[in-house]
């Protein structure tokens, strides 16, 4: 009984810690989990659709939080407040938790995107109402960007049209002039939309 009771000491710290780092990563896992929506799901998810280039990407505080703004000028809008339009406002910004703001402590979300000044993008977000971590469909999957040669999400599957003339998701992509008529086509679609 004696031997036992030396052992139990050392094994209880050994047993505290890998408990202790199960849970943090378990909740780390948790944190930045997200289902896997096809191009359909994301489509329907949206409110706003539309391309364009990034202007800027400044911090804001919001109560304890830093968080990431980054202003979009809209070139082609495909969906405003759900419902098709080719008009709507030319810039819009869309917010992300985290980042660095003046007053708050610096944050750092897994597997949110970043972004740069001048780059164009495809987006697809909850709209403005949108008081979401991530403002993009499927926390990042609302993301295409245009890569010179395809504009890809953050998976890496690029926007092309297959053989029957719809919006799919591949391994090669087809450049803008090519999927934008098709996504405005499928989106009426999807929406039920003459």
């Amino acid at each position: 009984m004696t031997t036992l009771r030396r052992r139990l000491p050392r094994i209880r710290p050994w047993l505290l810690a890998a408990l202790l780092a199960a849970l943090v990563a378990l909740g780390a896992a948790q944190a930045t989990a997200f289902d896997a929506l096809d191009l359909d799901e994301r489509l329907l998810l949206a409110e706003d659709v539309f391309v364009g280039r990034v202007t800027s990407v400044s911090g804001e505080r919001r109560g304890d939080d830093p968080w990431t703004l980054v202003s979009v000028e809209v070139d082609v809008w495909l969906l405003r407040e759900g419902s098709l339009t080719d008009a709507g406002p030319s810039e819009v910004r869309v917010a992300f938790l985290g980042g660095q703001a003046a007053g708050v402590a610096p944050r750092q979300v897994a597997g949110f995107p970043s972004f740069a000044v001048g780059e164009r993008v495809l987006m697809a977000t909850y709209g403005d109402d949108s008081e979401a971590a991530s403002a993009l469909v499927g926390v990042t999957q609302g993301l295409w960007r245009d890569d010179g040669d395809a504009w890809r999400d953050e998976a890496g599957e690029a926007l092309a049209v297959d053989a029957d003339g719809r919006p799919q998701l591949a391994g090669e992509g087809d450049p803008q002039a090519v999927w934008l008529p098709a996504l405005v086509a499928y989106l009426r679609e999807l929406r039920g939309e003459p």
